[in-house]
């Protein structure tokens, strides 16, 4: 840039009267017949900077074709504004009036400031490997700076802030060219400018340290062709080096740019971003690689490597790695879709993941993350074992439980429920009974005579006696019925779905059963027979309490009428509360 200015300064020339200080009016040069005013002239050096131009321009139209990668955006903006600063430098030598020249002298400068900002938000955009926070923000600020400049350059004769005396400085070759004597604006725009992209240029080195090997080069190439510009600029203020006698840092400026642009369109440069790979990808514990669409690995981190016995993997064809974990259509990746199988390499497992790397669409690179779940699995597998196991122990605590359940509702001699099991069936059986419309039976039977039949024969003939009369009952037992063993010589057999008929029906055959089947003592043969009484819900009772209470009223009731013999309760306003009739 300071260059750029000292170009403008010794090859421009502007005719115009300070009508304050007449004493710095900038001097005329001597009129030649073959300049008259402004006359465009054709001139080496305007060719070679035209030439620039349209490549620039094809440079930038190529590079928005190819999509989108970190710092685009600031790269076309380094293209535009190098392309304005030699556009500005075109005209400007090409032109011979002084009035014309020093315009573009002045013109130039939004160019000056744009590129060198430009190319500092490109660098660094690159660097991070993603396009910056709030970058329209900082496009914007640099186009402002570029605007502030150019009014302050175009509004020179005012202020003389960048320009303090313009002076003629012909030449044989070049009888045009002027001298310009700069001012404190100008110099302290060139501190900032260099300021600024000094430490570009140092972080620039920095990551070209920090990245690996294959980037490093990328760094260095970068690095190396923003440095172009730098040593035109020395060239042409320390040794007085001119390109067909005018200054070559604007059109090393557009070069430089032009140079990225056959990088990333040949090589794919760009496409990835080194650092933001290098930062996150070399650290991770999973495998990542990086497959570029010709086909060769631009990113491999260590823990790829490894997997692959510490193979150098990066600038290798994928083809001869020797993977299979590769998709069989590549094509398919760019839909946004993400495949995931499993991989096996020795003894090993790996998930993979393939997905398409958005960072440049056109280069249809593919990245492969593989994770080590050998041991995930292995684990799996003993989880599942002992799950199994608890599922097991489990199903073998309920069995228990189920049996235990079943003990504390079993009496244990006849093999009957005991009366536990009516705390769990009584509602249910009820809310059946509503929902079917069907009568619940319940009869109550207590054997005759049994204390004496203990007291004569002994314990052993009263409870075969139990037994016996457990066994008529839990043989005729229908689906849905339960017999319950009440306590003593007291039984009750819940009657779902039945009516009163066809239970004292029922009830008359066990007593003529089990009178059959006299019960062997010592003594002989002892015979064996019951009291029974049946009430219903809802005939004869309105609940279940009521009902139990009515089956032994009429069990007292048939005892009382001689024992032997069914009692079938009547409703409490039939016959009286409580009342019964015998069977």
């Amino acid at each position: 840039m300071l260059g750029g200015v000292h170009f403008f300064a010794r090859t421009r020339i502007k005719s115009k009267r300070n009508r304050k200080n007449p004493q710095n009016n900038v001097a005329e040069p001597p009129q030649t017949s073959d300049c008259p005013g402004a006359r465009t002239l054709v001139q080496p050096a305007a060719v070679i900077l035209a030439f620039v131009v349209v490549g620039a321009v094809l440079t930038a139209w190529h590079t928005l074709r190819l999509g989108n990668f970190p710092g685009r955006t600031d790269y076309l903006m380094l293209m535009a504004s190098g392309g304005w600063w030699a556009v500005s430098a075109f005209f400007d030598i090409s032109a011979s009036d002084p009035a014309t020249k020093i315009f573009y002298a002045e013109l130039a400068w939004y160019g000056i400031v744009t590129t060198p900002i430009s190319w500092m938000l490109f660098m660094t955009a690159y660097i991070r490997g993603s396009d910056l926070p709030n970058a329209a923000l900082h496009t914007g600020l640099a186009i402002a700076a570029g605007l502030v400049m150019l009014t302050i350059a175009m509004t020179n004769d005012v202020h003389h802030l960048v320009y303090v005396a313009i002076t003629p400085a012909p030449t044989p070759a070049y009888p045009h060219q002027l001298h310009y004597e700069h001012g404190p604006v100008f110099f302290a725009a060139m501190i900032a400018i260099y300021f600024f992209m000094a430490l570009t240029a140092v972080r620039t080195l920095r990551a070209a340290i920090r990245a690996p090997r294959v980037h490093r080069i990328q760094f260095i190439g970068l690095l190396v062709s923003a440095m172009v510009p730098w040593a035109a600029n020395a060239a042409y203020n320390l040794a007085g080096i001119r390109v067909f006698g005018f200054d070559p840092t604007p059109l090393a400026y557009v070069l430089a740019p032009m140079i990225y642009g056959v990088l990333i369109s040949r090589n794919q440069f760009l496409s990835l971003a080194p650092v933001a790979i290098g930062a996150v990808v070399a650290a991770h514990p999973d495998g990542i690689l990086v497959v570029s669409g010709n086909g060769f690995i631009a990113e491999a981190n260590a823990a790829m490597r490894a997997i692959f016995d510490g193979r150098q993997l990066v600038g290798q064809p994928f083809s001869e790695l020797g993977a299979t974990f590769g998709p069989a259509d590549r094509a398919s990746l760019f839909d946004g879709s993400e495949l995931v199988h499993r991989w096996r390499r020795g003894d090993r497992v790996y998930e993979v993941r393939t997905m398409a790397v958005d960072a440049v669409r056109h280069s249809r690179s593919v990245a492969y993350v593989l994770r080590d779940i050998t041991d995930y699995l292995r684990a799996q597998e003993s989880l599942f074992v002992s799950t199994r196991l608890m599922e097991e122990r489990l199903e073998a605590n309920l069995r228990l439980q189920e049996q235990l359940h079943e003990m504390a509702h079993r009496d244990s001699l006849t093999g009957l429920h005991n009366r536990r099991i009516l705390e769990n069936i009584s509602g249910r059986l009820i809310d059946t009974a509503d929902a079917v419309g069907r009568s619940l039976v319940a009869v109550s039977l207590d054997l005759d005579h049994f204390k004496r039949l203990n007291d004569t024969y002994g314990h052993k003939a009263g409870d075969d006696a139990l037994v016996a009369m457990a066994g008529v009952l839990a043989r005729s037992l229908r689906p849905g019925e339960v017999a319950v063993r009440m306590g003593g010589e007291e039984f009750l057999v819940l009657m779902p779905n039945a009516d009163i008929e066809e239970a004292r029906a029922r009830t008359e055959a066990w007593r003529a059963v089990i009178r059959a089947q006299p019960v062997a003592t010592s003594q002989g043969a002892a015979e064996i027979t019951f009291s029974a009484g049946i009430s219903a819900y809802p005939d004869t009772a309105a609940s279940f309490e009521q009902m139990l209470q009515q089956a032994d009223k009429a069990v007292y009731a048939a005892k009382r009428a001689g024992r032997n013999r069914v009692v079938v309760a009547r409703p409490p306003g039939e016959l009286g509360d409580g009342r019964t009739r015998s069977a």
